[in-house]
């Protein structure tokens, strides 16, 4: 099992890298440089992809070696294994029937291998692989320009530890896709897919302190298997799921806050409610031209002021992931990605905690999941009291607690029988769809309220107006749904409780 992560560089910024080595790590074996060309192979119907796996054929001088690569379970590891073979064509004990050249990738490395830290008696092994030059795929190229860095031997927390202290020093952007995900995707003209959140499965005995590895990890997961969705921008889902797996990820700092010392969640915290914050805009504006307007312009298509409304809309989304990609594209946004994997990895909440504090993070997480999603269940249910006569933010405010409730629901729902978690959560989900659209209504009020700022122009607030008399006539959310939907909600019995 291969562990490594993938971190883009400016080709003019190599020299400085090389520098950065060797003042942060031992480098016991210096850089050497060597050509690579590879070729991938898929059938037409991208069998082999559709496993979660990857077929390559590289020459290295005069040898060609054959590698399978596989899924892992996390973003950072694979499964690998290597043959010699006797030229580029793929050597498959019989199974390469339908196999094609899909894309090919033509590669120059500079490699060396690093010590790290260098202050330790027993550093890590690590291989740092500098690759410039470019992917091809029909008639159509993408340039590469990245540092590898794989795990030789020792701990994977030293690893990401390594490129977070490399992205401090030399201007880097973490890369969670290989060169197959974005050849294949070259390949096919595709955009990069969005990825919702993992099922978590947990055993009956899991301790907390494993129950929470394995919660911020898939939180990390979602979180960085969305940015090259995010991105790329073509499907909003990208935007979306990472902003819920940002969300996710607080959600779960704040449930095990009471059993790890404050200096290192205050930090991540703060730095994952930035990155969200950085998306909120591009997500805004999605959801406007996706599911606020377009009911609109349906019933008048002719409305020059919703026409012109649209125009600005997609001007401000345009904006929205412009601030979204620089902000994921900076060193700040990935240090903190690549600190906080590391410290989930070497399980660095022990650093500070009380004997008292080890044995309660090693109990059953059984023994604290139960108090935890009762003190969230009452803090939504005291939120909505009187929920009929609330005003829209205090109705927002449910909606917080609610879905602080639902993401602790998801972290633990395994724990509990399936069918006690789903009469609950339906009646959570039902609640939440309709708070949920009550909120994009006034979301888009202020986004109209935006534009008009922008540009003070009569044929906008036409637009604007026949928005807002639409939704509100038409009633988007109506108080009956809302007021039955609350009911059904505080009769349904809370699964976690006997």
């Amino acid at each position: 099992m291969e562990i490594e992560i993938k971190l883009s560089v400016h080709s003019g910024d190599l020299p400085a890298l090389l520098r950065a080595v060797g003042e942060v790590a031992t480098v016991v074996e210096p850089a050497a440089t060597k050509r690579l060309e590879s070729r991938y192979y898929d059938t037409p119907s991208r069998k082999l992809k559709s496993k979660g796996m990857t077929l390559r054929v590289r020459r290295s001088g005069r040898r060609f070696i054959q590698t399978v690569k596989t899924e892992g379970k996390g973003l950072f590891s694979r499964g690998e294994w290597e043959k010699p073979v006797a030229s580029f064509a793929p050597e498959m004990d019989g199974q390469a029937d339908g196999l094609a050249e899909v894309f090919l990738t033509s590669i120059e490395r500079n490699r060396l291998v690093a010590c790290f830290p260098a202050w330790r008696s027993d550093p890590s092994r690590i291989e740092l692989a500098m690759d410039i030059g470019v992917i091809r795929a029909g008639g159509r190229e993408l340039p590469v320009s990245e540092v590898e860095l794989e795990l030789i031997d020792g701990t994977a927390a030293d690893l990401f530890d390594l490129g977070a202290r490399l992205a401090e020093l030399v201007p880097l952007r973490l890369c969670v896709d290989a060169k197959s995900a974005r050849g294949f995707r070259l390949a096919d003209d595709a955009p990069p897919p969005s990825v919702k959140a993992d099922r978590l499965e947990f055993p009956d005995d899991i301790s907390l302190e494993d129950g929470m590895r394995e919660s911020l990890q898939a939180c990390l997961r979602q979180w960085l298997a969305n940015q090259a969705s995010a991105l790329d921008g073509r499907d909003p889902e990208g935007v979306h799921q990472m902003r819920v797996a940002l969300r996710r990820l607080r959600s779960a700092i704040n449930f095990f806050k009471d059993f790890i010392p404050d200096p290192p969640l205050e930090e991540f915290r703060d730095q994952s409610r930035w990155v969200a914050g950085s998306l909120g805009p591009a997500r805004d504006w999605d959801v406007f031209l996706l599911e606020t307007l377009p009911p609109v312009m349906e019933l008048w298509p002719e409305h020059r002021g919703l026409r012109a409304l649209y125009e600005g809309a997609r001007r401000m989304r345009d904006d929205g992931y412009t601030e979204a990609r620089v902000a994921m594209s900076s060193p700040a946004y990935t240090v903190f990605a690549l600190r906080l994997a590391g410290w989930v990895e070497r399980r660095g909440w022990r650093v500070g905690l009380s004997e008292d504090g080890m044995q309660a993070v090693k109990r059953p997480m059984t023994d604290h999941a139960g108090g935890l999603l009762d003190r969230l269940y009452r803090r939504a249910m005291e939120a909505g009291d009187d929920f009929d006569d609330l005003d829209a933010e205090a109705k927002h405010q449910v909606r917080i607690a609610l879905k602080k409730l639902r993401y602790a629901g998801e972290f633990f729902r395994s724990l509990y029988p399936r069918k006690d978690v789903k009469r609950f959560r339906d009646a959570l989900t039902e609640m939440l769809d309709l708070l949920g659209k009550l909120n994009d209504l006034t979301v888009a009020q202020g986004l109209c309220g935006a534009l008009l700022e922008a540009a003070d122009d009569e044929t906008l607030a036409s637009g604007t107006a026949a928005l807002v008399t639409f939704h509100e006539q038409r009633g988007q959310v109506s108080d009956k749904a809302l007021s039955k939907a609350w009911g059904d909600l505080r009769i349904a019995d809370p699964f976690w409780r006997d």
